[in-house]
């Protein structure tokens, strides 16, 4: 028999990958479910580079294959959430991995999370826990060049143009360049904020004192 590990149902007070506002952690399969309801979004699979729709069976079989064997080995996968939650607002992860040397980057947040400044916190975490913990020297990423918000948010994480790649893939029905960005260690050295580790235990919600009144 299988053993089924219980999933996260609540936010850790100090998590070890940790931004502003958002907190990471390994994603599980339990939050398939809802990064279905997201990767079918039109706008969100057009701008993460998928062509159709994901089924449940599709989702099942990616979580087997790619993030049960190789999440902390070859790749990263990570769910986003806020701090004081545990539940699924985003992916983020690594991936295409040369261990002390680089990684690219992939993120993306649910419809109803965007435009907040949550996707730039996870990703200044992510690349914390790149630099200070994975040991890279580069991370990289690419985007369209229709996807300003995406490419303002990974400016203000730090990442810089590196160049165009002409007609790279195909987007509703034409052919595409895509936009490679990146960031070196020295750059993330010298950005000025405080990193994951510097940020403080999230303070919890604090408890009632005294007797409630009775109901007269």
């Amino acid at each position: 028999m299988v053993r089924r590990i219980r999933p996260v149902t609540t936010p850790h007070p100090n998590p070890i990958i940790r931004g502003e506002r958002v907190w990471l952690r390994p994603i599980e399969r339990d939050d398939l479910e809802q990064a279905i309801v997201a990767l079918n979004d039109r706008e969100i699979a057009d701008l993460v580079g998928f062509t159709g729709p994901v089924s449940r069976q599709m989702a099942e079989k990616w979580f087997d294959e790619e993030v049960a064997k190789r999440h902390g080995e070859r790749q990263f996968f990570f769910a986003i959430c806020e701090l004081g939650s545990a539940d699924l607002i985003g992916e983020c992860g690594f991936h295409q991995i040369d261990f002390g040397i680089r990684a690219e980057v992939a993120i993306f947040l649910l419809p109803e999370y965007t435009g907040r400044g949550l996707g730039t916190d996870a990703m200044n975490a992510l690349v914390d826990f790149g630099f200070g913990e994975l040991g890279f020297h580069r991370i990289g990423l690419h985007v369209t060049p229709a996807n300003e918000r995406a490419i303002r948010s990974y400016e203000k994480s730090g990442f810089s143009h590196e160049g165009r790649l002409r007609a790279w893939r195909r987007r509703r029905g034409r052919i595409i360049d895509d936009l490679v960005m990146s960031i070196l260690r020295d750059e993330w050295e010298a950005l000025d904020r405080p990193r994951s580790w510097d940020l403080p235990p999230v303070k919890p919600p604090p408890k009632r004192t005294g007797r409630a009144r009775k109901a007269s």
